[in-house]
């Protein structure tokens, strides 16, 4: 297991958390005065280098993310083909309270897992809100543990249903790890989805060098998110085949790579006049017969 030191990415959730709270994505518990405090200190800065990338701030792109992966799991749910969700690092966004309220009828069990200072802090914000689902819970969980307690082969063993389609999600997470953790969560993901008869699906955003970061803006930009989490910003793939290897190489059986582009209207997402700078990867196993 990697030694990466997975606390340093906290500082994020605070300002993610704002901006989830200032477009209606989260309820206002889960807004902090830090995260408010970053947004607004780094405002002006952002909006300036945002200049060189067609109008395209952080913001936006936080936007586009967010809404296009809220859209691919309500689809999913409606189809029946999920009834359980794993958030990796949620850290201080409200979808998982959005979610399993939406679909409380049906059942939807959603489990967040975070690192112990996380999960505290969600847990006593969450206790403010008397309308939350009852099958919504924030757990310990560490990604890059393949055994242990907070592992998430455990973590899944106690806390989810074997018999539902499962999705898995990192949000902002990916780009804090080298490389080689990154293959090592994927496969842990294929493992835990084989392991069911009903398999599902794996959602997050990734930054591809082939095409989104061609421009010299656009890579200083998003380096310079890595000051937020005390330390680098890692680009994993120089092409899209590349990526869809490593996924294949992991044990899932299928890709899409989604733009904003393709959702722009049907989601009224957010945009700049420039190239988008992320794409969102939606990858599934069947489960059952197709394990790992």
């Amino acid at each position: 297991m990697s030694e990466f030191d997975t606390s340093r990415i906290s500082p994020t959730a605070h300002y993610t958390g704002y901006v989830w709270c200032r477009h209606g994505l989260s309820p206002a518990a889960l807004s902090t005065v830090t995260g408010r405090a970053m947004f607004y200190a780094l405002k002006g800065p952002i909006y300036a280098a945002s200049l060189a990338l067609g109008g395209m701030t952080l913001e936006t792109m936080l936007l586009q993310r967010h809404r296009i992966i809220d859209h691919l799991l309500d689809e999913a749910i409606a189809d029946g083909r999920i009834g359980q969700i794993v958030e990796v690092a949620a850290g201080l966004s409200g979808r998982g309270y959005r979610l399993a309220k939406r679909h409380r009828e049906a059942g939807l069990i959603y489990l967040e897992g975070d690192l112990p200072g996380m999960v505290a802090r969600k847990r006593k914000r969450l206790a403010q809100l008397s309308d939350r689902s009852p099958h919504h819970q924030v757990v310990e969980l560490n990604a890059l543990a393949d055994q242990g307690p907070d592992s998430l082969a455990q973590v899944a063993s106690e806390q989810l249903d074997s018999q539902r389609g499962t999705a898995i999600i990192t949000e902002g997470l990916l780009n804090y790890f080298p490389e080689q953790d990154v293959q090592g969560m994927w496969r842990r993901f294929a493992q835990l989805l084989a392991g069911s008869p009903q398999g599902g699906m794996y959602l997050s955003d990734l930054h591809l060098d082939d095409h989104t970061l061609a421009p010299l803006p656009i890579r200083i930009f998003l380096k310079a998110l890595g000051i937020f989490a005390r330390g680098g910003v890692h680009f994993h793939y120089q092409s899209e085949g590349l990526m869809r290897q490593s996924l294949a190489d992991a044990g899932f059986a299928g890709v899409r790579l989604h733009r904003p582009a393709e959702h722009r209207q049907k989601l009224d997402l957010p945009s700049g006049s420039g190239p988008d700078v992320i794409g969102i990867v939606q990858a599934w196993h069947p489960g059952g017969a197709g394990a790992v």
